[in-house]
């Protein structure tokens, strides 16, 4: 198995809920802490990537990392205000 997975954070910081620095920064922490993957601070605003080989023996770890991802999204989006004039456009 060979190649790369991107973390496309330069992407992320222009979307809720990751354009807060600290959670790109937690999430970035959260990869580096799988054997494997070791993500350079430096690179909190680019693309950098890891060894497709770290899912290999760390795939339930990096599936953590992804749920965590997902659970934040979640969150931001439930946080959103209501906007009516959407909800009376679909009816």
């Amino acid at each position: 198995m060979s190649g790369t997975v991107e973390v496309v954070f330069q992407h992320l910081k222009r979307r809720l809920p990751f354009d807060d620095e600290p959670l790109r920064r937690a999430l970035m922490e959260r990869f580096n802490t799988v054997d494997g993957i070791d993500l350079a601070e430096a690179k909190l605003d680019l693309r950098p990537s890891f060894p497709l080989e770290a899912f290999a023996g760390h795939g339930e770890d990096i599936r953590a990392v992804l749920e965590w991802f997902v659970h934040e999204v979640a969150l931001a989006e439930a946080r959103r205000p209501f906007d009516e004039d959407s909800v009376q456009a679909a009816f």
